[in-house]
């Protein structure tokens, strides 16, 4: 994250990263002892193509964390929603999922990583086109 990135802490263990006008392309941030690294492909997302997220987490020790939920939601102002879940991958700490984005538009991007009574979230924004 940058410097200028903001980091809000909420009660109940639940952390919220919400890094301004930050896009999931090439995300790299740090909280609570987790060490999350977002990538999508296709780098440009577009209306009716298939974007997969990939999503690397590691422990405070840089080991591969295992064993997290992770799903992503996105929402647009008039309400239009999608909901991918990031499955594990053989290797560990890697999670992956693929979305539709079915509109052009702005989405704002909430990825949420729960685990062993924690839970973290990424606020992004995504631009679609076509």
């Amino acid at each position: 994250m940058r410097k200028s990135d903001s980091v809000v802490f909420l009660v109940a263990g639940l952390l919220t990263v919400s890094p301004s006008g930050l896009t999931a392309g090439n995300l790299s941030a740090e909280a609570d002892g987790i060490r999350a690294e977002l990538s999508t492909d296709p780098e440009r997302r577009a209306r009716g193509q298939e974007t997969t997220y990939k999503l690397r987490l590691f422990d405070s020790a840089g080991k591969p964390l295992t064993g997290a939920r992770v799903t992503l939601r996105g929402r647009m102002a008039d309400g239009m929603t999608v909901l991918a879940p990031l499955r594990p991958l053989p290797e560990p700490g890697i999670y992956r999922g693929r979305v539709l984005f079915t509109m052009e538009g702005t989405w704002e991007i909430t990825l949420r990583v729960a685990g062993k009574g924690r839970a973290l979230e990424f606020r992004l924004t995504e631009q679609v086109g076509r």
